[in-house]
């Protein structure tokens, strides 16, 4: 949760005029910030020569607002501390004091424990209660009174208490006031000195803040004084001296204070999520959605839903048409089939979620006696149920929660954001080279965080540059676009880059090791890159547009133990990964290696539930109905089928010419549908096709087939990269990029890449072995 939402729900209502204006400090900061960005791309005349003059006054302005700012608390707590101080000591002295009572005149306390003791003595035995003892534990203490005790002295008690527990609310809050505004004066002088280049947070803390009467010790032990006294008095009166329990009684009426804290990558895309959706519900609100009318009835409804249940519908036809029709020499395979082109039509059309999918596949493999056992007779359907559910669980399926845990530890403690911000620093203020900077830190942080969280956090990080370019600037698009294609040319890079690329390992015998795959994926990467970049400059000219950007500010907060020990768990299983072949005796597999980071981050509560909760548990249900499609696939005899269909046509082909037309292929799939999608109906039946093959070379058109999955991002769904960047606008809620961004720079990237996959990775992957 940012600061600023902290401070807003944590203020009093009725006090928000009196706390720091957080917000506006921030955009006046913003805004000289812009200031100093445009003076820095005009000519060195005389009137910016007076402007870049202006700046130097720039801090003695904030420093004025700030000191208004903080007079502004100082009086409010005075103030404050003044009226309560005196509600207290009134109340105190009533405490000794009572007014006359008919019954017997005496003090509060003694009249209230004198009544304790007379229920005590009148109370029957347990034996001959006809209720349950704790009614009368709960019994309100009006309820415990003498019937010989006046109304007048029973309202008054009733009064004192509303009064006490009013104080200790009002000195709760009035405690939260100061920490919250001791916090917001500090993190909007360090926002300042970051995003400015100035050094002012430690002289105006040490000077003007805390020597100031709110945020003194003194006053703040003063405060807690008054606090314990309040409970004091409660706790006599009330609660026969038991102070544990008048602090339980007070604490029920605070309100429930929201911490400041930092979350990981998927948290930020969840909370993304949400936005986008909740913004699609307002524009819906204040639009005319497109609907269709039912014929010859009033009902009128949504066209995508529409849509969504003829695709539904068109699905299911196809599906029982399909089962009925035998296109196969077994009846397995025909059902295989049927469920195989059902599911993929689902993924294309997400006439319902990807992961629901997911979840139907299982469910429909069973009862369409789809599996097989190795004599070929049919599996009774307990065996093929538990044969379902273990190829759904496997090291595939750990190596990818693994990679979301070190993903998730990395962006929490703020690691890949020092990295990344620590680079690109370094870049300059030409477009160009910030451009070129920032694709490569995307390609770099896909490699360990996946291609499915760096665009999130590259997006973050390049904030400071996107608020201070002007309406329409070219450079917007072009910078958000560069980190949208690098990211999902980052996902070929490393085995745990993307989901696609932990599909495929499962179906590459043996595994190649993280050594093989960066010799093949990284040469093809890093050209790609080059190129995507060589073409956004030629596309967008971001160079015309704006010849300087702001410049992106380091962080520079010291290593913690925190961030100590999960960069060194994050180095330790990397390098366990690496050495798989020599470790394999030792962990048997690589989902055994990525179970340790899991186990060491939730263990010693470096990640917590709700971490757990934010991992992308969507995409593992997708992951897990594809491999149980695959196991259907192999078992009913279906993929050894077409495989050799496709064998008898291609056989004769080179072996280039075969890995081009199947990475030709899933490109144009994973375009339309998806990347993870592309790898889960199409590798198994490239690695079906490479066993049988004259010349055997399963692996090379497997790790060729899952490079090329990462190549579509001609369109905005067809990675996590792009649908990240469309869902991005401006301050003014408009996107920064469009469809035709993704046609006009994607499309022929798309091409270059797929192209050097079977030409350059051809080569590699052959020097290689495969």
């Amino acid at each position: 949760m940012k600061f600023s939402h902290s401070l807003q729900f944590n203020a009093v209502p009725e006090w928000k005029n009196h706390y720091v204006a957080y917000d506006s400090l921030k955009r006046f900061i913003f805004e000289k910030e812009k200031a100093r960005v445009d003076a820095a791309n005009q000519p060195q005349d005389t009137e910016s020569t007076n402007r870049l003059q202006e700046q130097d006054d720039l801090d003695e302005v904030f420093l004025k607002l700030l000191d208004e700012q903080l007079h502004r608390v100082i009086d409010f707590y005075d103030t404050k501390q003044a009226e309560l101080s005196f509600r207290l000591e009134r109340l105190a002295d009533q405490s000794a004091t009572c007014p006359d009572d008919a019954a017997s005149p005496q003090s509060v306390r003694h009249a209230f424990r004198n009544t304790i003791e007379i229920e005590e003595i009148e109370k029957p035995s347990r034996s001959s209660l006809t209720v349950p003892d704790t009614l009368h534990e709960r019994r309100s203490f009006e309820s415990r009174l003498s019937t010989q005790t006046s109304r007048e002295f029973v309202e008054h008690l009733v009064d004192m208490r509303a009064e006490l527990v009013s104080l200790y609310v009002a000195y709760s809050e009035l405690e939260s006031f100061v920490e919250l505004n001791k916090s917001a004066l500090d993190k909007i002088l360090k926002k300042y000195d970051k995003v400015l280049n100035r050094d002012v947070r430690q002289t105006f803390m040490q000077t003007q803040v805390l020597p100031s009467y709110p945020f003194l010790a003194e006053t703040m032990k003063h405060l807690h004084h008054q606090i314990a006294r309040t409970e004091r008095i409660y706790a006599e009166i009330f609660c026969d001296g038991r102070k544990r329990a008048a602090q339980a009684q007070m604490r029920i009426h605070l309100r429930e204070q929201l911490t400041y804290g930092r979350n990981t990558v998927w948290k930020d895309m969840v909370s993304q999520e949400r936005q986008q959706h909740a913004a699609h519900v307002v524009q819906v609100a204040h639009s005319s959605p497109r609907v269709w009318r039912v014929p010859y009835t009033s009902y009128n409804v949504d066209t995508k839903l529409v849509r969504q249940m003829v695709c539904l519908i068109m699905a299911i036809l196809l599906f029982a048409i399909l089962a009925s029709v035998h296109l196969f020499d077994s009846t397995p395979q025909n059902h295989c089939f049927a469920l195989l082109v059902l599911a993929a039509v689902l993924w294309a059309t997400e006439a319902v979620p990807l992961y629901a999918t997911g979840f139907l596949i299982p469910v429909l493999i069973v009862p369409l006696d789809i599996m097989r056992q190795d004599d070929g007779s049919s599996m009774p359907a307990p065996d093929a149920a538990k044969h379902v559910f273990e190829s759904m669980f496997s090291s595939t399926i750990v190596m990818l929660l693994g990679g979301f845990a070190l993903a998730g530890a990395l962006s929490k403690y703020g690691i890949a954001k020092a990295f990344a911000s620590h680079v690109l620093s370094k870049a300059g203020t030409r477009p160009r080279w910030v451009l070129l900077t920032t694709m490569f830190v995307s390609l770099f942080l896909s490699m360990w965080i996946s291609n499915v969280a760096t665009p999130v956090l590259c997006f973050s990080l390049v904030g400071p540059i996107l608020r201070t370019l002007a309406d329409n600037s070219p450079v917007a698009p072009c910078l958000l676009l560069g980190i949208a294609l690098a990211s999902c040319i980052g996902g070929m890079t490393s085995p745990i880059s993307s989901p696609q690329n932990i599909i495929t390992l499962q179906y590459m015998q043996p595994s190649p090791g993280w050594g093989i795959w960066f010799a093949v994926a990284l040469p093809i990467s890093i050209l790609s890159t080059f190129a995507t970049w060589a073409l956004l400059l030629l596309v967008y000219m971001p160079d015309r547009a704006c010849a300087h950007l702001n410049t992106i500010k380091p962080v520079k907060d010291r290593v913690s133990t925190q961030q100590a020990i999960v960069m060194l768990v994050t180095i330790a299983t990397i390098a366990l990964w690496c050495a798989e072949d020599s470790m394999k005796n030792i962990f048997g597999s690589t989902g055994i290696i990525a179970a340790i980071p899991l186990f060491i981050f939730f263990g010693s509560g470096l990640l917590t539930k709700d971490d757990l909760h934010a991992f992308l548990w969507s995409v593992v249900i997708l992951a897990q109905g594809g491999m149980a499609l695959g196991a259907a696939v192999t078992s009913s005899g279906l993929l050894e089928t077409i495989a050799l269909h496709i064998k008898t046509t291609i056989q004769h082909f080179p072996t280039i010419a075969i890995l081009a037309i199947f990475s030709l292929l899933i490109l144009v799939v994973s375009t339309f549908v998806s990347h993870t999608v592309a790898a889960l109906i199409i590798v198994p039946i490239v690695q079906e096709v490479g066993k049988n093959l004259p010349v055997p070379h399963a692996n090379l058109l497997v790790m060729g087939a899952g490079l090329a999955c990462s190549a579509g991002m001609g369109l905005p769904v067809s990675g996590y990269p792009n649908m990240s960047a469309i869902m991005l606008e401006n301050e003014k809620g408009h996107q920064y990029l469009t469809t035709k961004d993704f046609v006009v720079a994607g499309v022929p990237v798309s091409i270059l890449v797929c192209v050097l996959i079977f030409t350059l990775g051809y080569g590699l992957m052959s020097l290689a072995g495969y």
